[in-house]
């Protein structure tokens, strides 16, 4: 259960970078990797058979924490903008 809630999350990101690449390609280009996490998504949709357990968990441990800080950074500065 573990590692399917955890590629669903993955699969959930990565459809959201999708859309954020289309709607706005400069937030998209200033997120680290970004390309690599469509990628990714697109693997674990696409090609489930030859995802590697070490591969996700590597993930999840080292890149998340980076999009995560980036993605509240960019949303802080969101809503410095707005005045909030």
């Amino acid at each position: 259960m573990m590692r399917s809630a955890v590629e669903r999350e993955f699969t959930i990101i990565g459809e959201a970078m999708m859309v954020l690449s289309r709607r706005a390609p400069e937030v998209f280009a200033a997120i680290t990797h970004a390309r690599r996490v469509v990628d990714f998504h697109n693997q674990l949709t696409h090609e489930y058979p030859y995802v590697n357990d070490t591969l996700v968990w590597g993930i999840a441990d080292r890149d998340v924490p980076v999009l995560r800080a980036e993605c509240a950074a960019l949303l802080e500065g969101l809503e410095d903008a707005e005045g909030h």
